[in-house]
């Protein structure tokens, strides 16, 4: 039996049963002397479309009759998400366990508290057991929301949707942590760090990660940016970006006064959008973040600079950064002021636009290492990546250096110009 099978009859035969028995599983406002009964499931594999996912997701339909009037019905569309079938070794190197745990506290203690049930999906159930984590959803899809149908580069219009709805979770945080510290504190304490926590068993992504800069430096070099780019910046850069790791892991350390409830993944990839009604059904009206298994307690630049280094285009942001970013310094400022009732210009200094993109400044750094060894994967997708492990530490070296061609070298390259220039306006040093 496949591992589709596998989970399919588990889900069928296990799961949603036993949720429906624990009434985790219901009818809406059904009598609660009632009895539900379990009159269907069915489920069936999610496909990626061109989505990268280390968890494999279920599209699950049931139907829900009760026992004294069968005509009172109710149909879920969920969405169940479940650990792969893989080695111990690979599951505690993916930290299954607290991705799991992570996106299970967004749900129960977070998102209730901001009070924007509507905003996300639903959350019905989870369960960690040893080397197996579940998670059950709503399936926001039948309420019109999708995916942006481009994998990467989005438009406009779509770039201004996911930094407003950016900037509305971190004032909602920011309000949560300005009012009720004591309970900010509880909700930030249940953080594990499920990306830099523990050092990577996989030394192959390890030997990507260092890649990345290199690659993007010698596209710089010979591209256009290189006459506008001095040469000493691009030897510190490098060496400021010789281990990665030990970068990233250094840069999600909170500071204050800044600091707030993070993602921690935001990009295309991690929101879905509604759109227009039929008249212009491409039109994307509304965006929503979802996939919060990387939350942690950093800079909120660390979402913005991931959102913009991934999922934008140099073509974009060349003629509407500031734009965007403004959209994005707005919308948090307004939601803060909003619940915390005060005019934006009795906030504090470091709220201001002008304390926000000194953060950017800094902090594009880290967004641009995520795009150097996770965009290729977007440009171009490995049919099984999975199967870098039996390369040779040359091969997995030349697919990094080539992977995406010459569109992901124009986009890293613009990227550390865009780092350069941003460093020169401000005044301050690569660290």
């Amino acid at each position: 039996m496949t591992e589709a099978a596998k989970s399919i009859n588990y889900i069928q035969s296990e799961l949603i049963p036993e949720m429906v028995e624990r009434c985790e599983l219901t009818i809406d406002g059904i009598d609660r002397n009632d009895t539900v009964r379990l009159d269907s499931v069915e489920a069936k594999p999610l496909q990626a479309d061109g989505t990268f996912m280390l968890t494999v997701l279920y599209k699950v339909k049931v139907t829900l009759s009760s026992a004294k009037d069968g005509h009172l019905q109710q149909e879920h569309r969920l969405v169940v998400k479940i650990t792969p079938q893989c080695a111990e070794e690979m599951y505690i190197g993916c930290q299954f366990d607290t991705l799991f745990e992570n996106e299970t506290t967004a749900y129960t203690d977070i998102i209730p508290t901001l009070g924007k049930a509507d905003l996300y999906p639903r959350y019905f159930y989870s369960h960690r057991k040893p080397f197996e984590a579940v998670m059950v959803l709503s399936d926001y899809s039948i309420d019109g929301w999708k995916m942006a149908p481009m994998v990467v580069n989005l438009p406009l219009e779509y770039c201004l949707l996911g930094a407003r709805a950016l900037g509305r979770f971190h004032g909602e945080c920011y309000a949560l942590k300005e009012q009720h510290r004591e309970s900010f504190d509880s909700i930030i304490g249940k953080f594990k760090e499920a990306r830099y926590g523990s050092d990577p068993g996989n030394m192959k992504w390890m030997d990507i990660m260092k890649t990345g800069p290199v690659r993007a430096v010698k596209a710089v070099r010979e591209s256009a940016f290189a006459e506008l780019i001095p040469d000493e910046f691009l030897q510190q850069f490098a060496a400021l970006l010789s281990d990665p790791w030990e970068y990233q892991k250094k840069s999600v350390i909170p500071e204050e006064p800044l600091a707030v409830i993070c993602h921690g993944d935001y990009l295309r990839n991690n929101i879905a959008f509604k759109f227009a009604d039929g008249k212009t059904p491409d039109k994307p009206t509304h965006a929503m973040m979802f996939d919060f298994q990387t939350l942690r307690y950093a800079s909120p630049m660390i979402d913005f600079a991931t959102f913009i280094a991934n999922s934008t285009g140099y073509d974009v942001r060349e003629q509407h950064f500031e734009t965007i970013f403004k959209t994005y310094h707005d919308e948090l400022v307004q939601t803060l002021c909003s619940i915390i009732e005060t005019d934006p210009g009795d906030l504090p200094q470091h709220y201001s636009y002008e304390s926000f993109r000194r953060e950017f400044t800094h902090y594009y750094i880290y967004g641009f290492l995520i795009a150097s060894s996770f965009l290729m994967i977007l440009h171009e997708p490995m049919e099984n990546i999975f199967a870098m492990e039996d390369w040779t530490l040359e091969e997995t070296i030349e697919d990094a250096m080539k992977r995406g061609g010459a569109v992901l070298d124009k986009e890293l390259a613009a990227m550390i110009y865009e780092i350069y220039k941003l460093h020169i306006k401000f005044g301050m040093d690569l660290r």
